[in-house]
């Protein structure tokens, strides 16, 4: 296994920054917060297979004979040449955007997969089985352009990916909370504070920092 571990490059990002890289074969690869790749330092004769932990957009260098694997925990997709998004952080359910091409993505622990074609996503509902819907892609690519960017997305995933990237913990203290659904733009580069004052300006919501956590909680709950 030691061996194995000395033929691969792993990349680790930290939160609160991005990082991009292009692989052996050409591929271009932009890697979220708290985000790890790992991929060969040369890609197999017949195929290129490399395995991530949080987030990555990837930009796949065509090759008929060498076919483009990404392995998470979860779920693995198989492509020839195409753009797409994959979500896999830990604990979190995964999620997989077609931009390009078609990919065919698979359960590693189940026998079910599905192909994709552009504007679809797939994502695993709560008895682990894959779905399949159409979405618009444009709106998922704010992370990569440096923006927080949700459309009618739950609070459990807007507060997920403010927390990872701004490194701080999340305390939901209502639990109906976590499904209410927002629409909400805003910048990466700004200081959290500021972002906090805009989820607040929406009103769904209170949200707060106390103790280094951010405590979200229904708005009737402020002191009189």
């Amino acid at each position: 296994a030691r061996q194995e571990e000395n033929k691969y490059n792993r990349i680790e990002v930290p939160r609160g920054s991005e990082y991009w890289i292009v692989l052996p074969d050409g591929t271009r690869v932009w890697l979220n917060a708290a985000t790890e790749l790992k991929y060969p330092v040369a890609f197999h004769a017949k195929e290129r297979r490399v395995y991530l932990k949080g987030e990555a957009y990837f930009e796949v260098a065509p090759d008929k004979n060498r076919p483009f694997y990404v392995e998470t925990e979860e779920v693995k997709i198989r492509v020839l040449g195409t753009v797409f998004d994959v979500k896999a952080y830990p604990r979190y359910s995964p999620d997989v955007i077609l931009y390009q091409g078609r990919v065919n993505v698979s359960h590693t622990k189940r026998n079910q997969s599905k192909e994709m074609h552009p504007g679809e996503q797939i994502s695993l509902d709560k008895q682990g089985k894959l779905q399949l819907k159409r979405v618009d892609t444009e709106k998922r690519k704010g992370w990569a352009e440096n923006e927080f960017s949700f459309d009618n997305t739950d609070l459990r995933q807007v507060m997920q990916d403010i927390g990872s990237w701004y490194n701080i913990s999340i305390v939901f203290r209502s639990r109906p909370l976590l499904d209410e659904r927002i629409y909400f733009h805003i910048n990466r580069q700004l200081p959290v504070n500021t972002v906090l004052d805009a989820l607040n300006d929406l009103k769904i919501a209170q949200f707060t920092m106390k103790e280094g956590k951010i405590i979200v909680k229904t708005p009737q709950d402020k002191k009189r």
